[in-house]
């Protein structure tokens, strides 16, 4: 995801607020991945790689699932407590997902969320982090600090897609 984040990593934007996960957050969080991929990275994939890499919303069961493995979930959620953002730390340090609504994009999230993700990792020990970003979101995590490892070749469904392997050393 493309997040034109210029603020201080943390920083909260007046519409946000960032939790911990709930499971009745399955189906919104399903909504924003969904959302992300056919609004944001459409910009980056074309429309074949969209439709393979989310042909369509995910369950809220299958989510549930995913997001109750026991990796940390952090939420953006807005003045009404609806989830707009969010992102997950495996206990390995690797960060498999980190989707924003596109109404909510370029508002600083990305980042507030980010924020919260390093200091938990730092707070549990973890000296490092690593994403297989898109295309979309490779630009949001060389500003909070990551290297380029590589650049992933996969297919879905068929269809080629691409992604980037990085890496950032903390502490």
């Amino acid at each position: 995801m493309k997040i034109g984040v210029r603020q201080e990593v943390g920083r909260r934007p007046s519409c946000c607020r960032i939790r911990q996960f709930r499971a009745s957050d399955a189906a919104a969080l399903a909504d924003v991945f969904a959302s992300a991929v056919h609004g944001i990275a459409c910009r980056f994939y074309s429309p074949a790689q969209i439709s393979a890499w989310c042909p369509e919303t995910p369950s809220s069961e299958s989510f549930l699932r995913k997001l109750s493995d026991g990796r940390a979930v952090w939420v953006a959620a807005d003045d009404a407590d609806v989830p707009v953002a969010f992102i997950d730390l495996e206990a390995d340090g690797h960060i498999d997902m980190l989707f924003c609504h596109p109404r909510a994009a370029g508002q600083g999230v990305a980042g507030m969320l980010y924020g919260k993700l390093e200091e938990a990792a730092l707070r549990q020990g973890i000296r490092l982090l690593y994403v297989e970003a898109s295309e979309a979101a490779r630009s949001f995590f060389e500003r909070m600090g990551f290297a380029l490892d590589k650049r992933c070749e996969f297919e879905r469904g068929g269809v080629k897609i691409h992604n980037y392997r990085m890496v950032k050393i903390l502490g």
